[in-house]
């Protein structure tokens, strides 16, 4: 029986640690050894894993701010072709609005275009100019007598005018005479107003006498 080798835990003293078997000091240094190698790759690793930890959430970051701007230009894209559109669309409009000097014509051609009918003119007579907001109204007054398909075909050539005008404030009423229908309308154009007046001038009333404080 093999007796030399058994030895109990206790009989080591560690101050004595050169006169341990060499079986059991090759067994503390491997015990050693891995201690400290385990605590090293868990600091190292500890310090990657918290590293790739920022990287990741980095990365979704990034992603959410790259969807994001994405999807800003493609609205500053749309947004960008809408107000061409709407810029092309006021050019347009603004295109068919007359300047004072062409206030002239638009009447010649509303009388024209009575004279074409068979209209009796009464009256066409230009109104004071009215401001609303960025632009002026000018209301013309329009007084004429036919029969009802010279009257409704007047109308319709007013309406398709180069220039902008709308038709207001029908009054149709029958007449003694060939022309048995009498016609009041107000037909209105518009031009820009490159200077409005702020809405509240336009619409406040002043008070010149101030008020006396309350006593």
């Amino acid at each position: 029986m093999n007796t030399g080798l058994s030895m109990d835990l206790t009989d080591l003293d560690i101050g004595e640690v050169g006169s341990w078997p060499g079986t059991v000091k090759a067994l503390c240094f491997v015990l050693l050894a891995t201690t400290v190698i385990g605590l090293g790759y868990l600091v190292a690793i500890a310090d990657k894993r918290t590293e790739f930890a920022l990287a990741v959430q980095r990365e979704a970051d990034l992603r959410l701010e790259f969807a994001d701007r994405a999807a800003a230009a493609a609205g500053l894209s749309a947004s960008r072709i809408g107000f061409a559109k709407a810029t092309a669309a006021l050019a347009e409009l603004l295109g068919r609005l007359p300047v004072d000097t062409e206030v002239p014509g638009l009447v010649e051609d509303i009388t024209r275009a009575a004279v074409d009918h068979d209209l009796t003119i009464d009256r066409i007579e230009l109104g004071p100019e009215r401001e609303a907001g960025f632009y002026r109204e000018l209301p013309i007054v329009i007084d004429v007598a036919g029969d009802f398909h010279d009257l409704g075909a007047f109308a319709g050539d007013i309406a398709r005018l180069s220039r902008l005008v709308t038709l207001h404030d029908f009054d149709l009423a029958p007449r003694t005479g060939p022309r048995d229908l009498s016609l009041t309308i107000e037909a209105r154009t518009y031009r820009y107003n490159e200077t409005p007046s702020p809405p509240l001038l336009r619409g406040a009333t002043h008070d010149p006498a101030p008020k006396e404080p309350r006593t």
